[in-house]
């Protein structure tokens, strides 16, 4: 027993003398990266903090009250812990891992929150010297990182009055030129200006984008680049409020597979829910409150000739009805998909529909509109269209005496219709000059 108490005593001082060697070595070690990483932030931003305590082995520190500042942001956490730094401030710094506490930061017009900040295998870029070409500090864009985690997040944009919270999201692989990943949990998002709105999604996942790259060609040229190859996106649980609900979807997966000149995508959402805004609607006037149904949509685009082809587009609406369309479009805005109603043609459409309810409350809507009695109102129809000289208008009269039988349109207008124009011309299909504008064929058993 004495041995072993005397052999215990002498490991333990060289536990201690040694420890106190590593510290020493590793405080040197520390004075030289904090140096290095002063240098790799750039001479207009300052890095201060309380104390600072040399992890085990000379592997990273342990910091606390730290703040970072430059010109347009400042950044503040409780702790901080830095993994182990190797690399230079001019051939761009490595940070084995980051782990930030209590974060606050404050930029112009912005302010946000983290409970939680982990970055693993952090690179900073180069901090050469400023000049004509780099005016400005290297941007988010301009850093690579491995992975990345954060908890608690809430962002503040005073000038917009919108609030976002992220409970926890995860990102892998970001840096440009990389395939990138996303997973996030519980986004909530509230714009305060008139009209309000809130916007929740439960769960979204996004795999394959270069979201460095994307993020460098919005700050550059205001949109997004055509990236190529693989992307995939999943979100579930997404909601959006005014006053009341507009918006559910329990589901939405998006596969798009992009080359130079071409994008395949095959996209699904179920669970969808579309309420009408306030006021009058098309949804409201012919009887119903909401839309319910499912949407499936499988498309190509044709980036060199400005084509969009549906093949095909399926919204199934249990209360309504299912309508599948083959379509081709052209003058598409590739690269602009915003505008893509005000700009996209209609070359050629074929619209099957197998109707459930809608072909009765149109008809019923229409004779409301019409101050008339619906009996009355649909009788007179089925006796102008069944007089009709035009075989497309009586066989829309068979339909809609007998919705339960499935009905064909097609369209081959002689030149593409405006996409916007389309349901004004429907609207007066029964016009013969305007059956022939649409190039319209209607066909049912």
């Amino acid at each position: 027993m004495k041995k072993l108490s005397s052999a215990l005593m002498l490991l333990l001082i060289i536990v201690i003398v040694g420890g106190l060697g590593l510290r020493h070595f590793a405080r040197q070690r520390l004075e030289s990266a904090v140096a290095d990483l002063r240098a790799a932030i750039g001479p207009d931003a300052s890095l201060t903090y309380a104390t600072a305590t040399p992890r085990l082995l000379a592997r990273g520190a342990l910091f606390t009250s730290v703040t970072y500042r430059n010109p347009q942001l400042t950044v503040t956490a409780a702790d901080a812990v830095i993994g182990r730094v190797t690399g230079n401030a001019l051939g761009g710094q490595r940070i084995g891992r980051v782990t930030l506490h209590g974060v606050q930061i404050m930029e112009p017009g912005a302010t946000a929150s983290i409970a939680l900040l982990v970055l693993d295998g952090l690179v900073l870029p180069n901090a050469g010297p400023l000049s004509a070409e780099q005016p400005a500090p290297p941007r988010l864009d301009s850093i690579l990182l491995d992975a990345g985690r954060v908890e608690g997040l809430h962002i503040a944009v005073p000038a917009t009055q919108t609030d976002l919270t992220v409970a926890r999201a995860a990102v892998r692989q970001f840096g440009l030129g990389r395939s990138s990943h996303l997973d996030l949990d519980t986004l909530a998002a509230q714009i305060n200006l008139t009209p309000g709105r809130h916007i929740a999604i439960g769960h979204l996942r996004v795999d394959g984008p270069d979201f460095a790259g994307q993020i460098a060609s919005v700050l550059q040229s205001g949109h997004m680049i055509h990236e190529i190859g693989r992307r995939h996106i999943d979100a579930s649980a997404v909601a959006i409020d005014a006053t009341g609900p507009l918006l559910r979807v329990e589901h939405l997966a998006v596969e798009h597979d992009a080359t130079a000149t071409r994008d395949e995508l095959d996209s699904t959402i179920t669970g969808l829910t579309l309420w009408p805004a306030q006021g009058q609607s098309l949804l409201r006037m012919i009887g119903y409150d909401r839309f319910d149904g499912d949407v499936h949509a499988i498309a190509t685009v044709d980036r060199q000739n400005g084509r969009l082809q549906f093949h095909p587009l399926v919204i199934d609406a249990p209360a309504m009805g299912r309508m599948s369309i083959m379509a081709d479009l052209d003058q598409i805005p590739v690269d602009d998909p915003m505008t893509l109603a005000e700009t996209a043609r209609i070359v050629s459409a074929t619209i099957d529909w197998r109707d459930r309810s809608l072909a009765g409350h149109v008809l019923d809507g229409l004779a409301r509109a019409r101050q008339m009695a619906p009996d009355a109102y649909r009788q007179q129809v089925f006796t102008d269209l069944a007089a009709s000289p035009d075989g497309s208008m009586q066989a829309l009269g068979r339909f809609l005496q007998s919705p339960g039988h499935p009905v064909q349109i097609l369209l081959r207008p002689p030149q593409p219709l405006n996409v916007a124009m389309l349901s004004v011309a429907l609207a007066m299909a029964g016009d013969p000059s305007t059956a022939g504008l649409l190039g319209l064929t209607i066909s049912s058993p």
